[in-house]
């Protein structure tokens, strides 16, 4: 099974803040990371040396990582790296569309040429998410600890996104008591 070390990922995001998020969470991780602020930095890092993988942000001034995805498709070589779609507005009825035409999603699962998660996203997901779509082993000095605030980030987040409103109004009155 490949490790880290032996895979290179292209990281695409115009937010310089996520951008080096996201790159510092495969660095931690062990893995080889070019990055891109946009479609065009993307496609001229492509051409020098292809990445194994190329994480992807949806929504960028200018070209969309849709038109990245496109030209991914057109080009043999690129046609096989897999990608993963990091984004806020999967659910946008726009983008969703977008998704849908490209066949990149199905739903909200992760599965087919493309896979996607939302943001915000913790490092350890994200890192879990780029290791198993690249069949590569995570040793244990490899892992990103996200910390016990962060887990409860991460499930507090989860219950808000299912939970009933007025249980959410509930919620918030009390957190407010002084």
């Amino acid at each position: 099974m490949p490790r880290p070390q032996d895979k290179r990922v292209l990281v695409v995001d115009d937010q310089e803040d996520v951008n080096y998020y996201l790159c510092t969470a495969l660095e931690d991780a062990g893995f080889q990371v070019d990055s891109a602020r946009s479609v065009d930095e993307a496609l001229a890092s492509m051409r020098k040396r292809a990445p194994d993988f190329v994480s992807l942000d949806m929504v960028m001034p200018g070209k969309s990582g849709i038109v990245l995805y496109h030209e991914m498709h057109r080009d043999k070589a690129w046609s096989k790296i897999p990608v993963l779609f990091v984004t806020g507005h999967a659910k946008d009825e726009h983008v969703r569309r977008d998704l849908d035409a490209a066949t990149a999603l199905s739903q909200s699962t992760m599965s087919g040429p493309a896979t996607y998660l939302e943001k915000p996203v913790t490092a350890a997901k994200y890192v879990q998410a780029v290791a198993e779509i690249l069949h590569v082993n995570i040793t244990e000095g490899e892992t990103v600890n996200e910390g016990p605030a962060e887990a409860i980030r991460e499930e507090l987040q989860e219950l808000i996104r299912s939970a009933d409103p007025e249980a959410l109004k509930e919620a918030l009155r009390l957190l407010k008591r002084p």
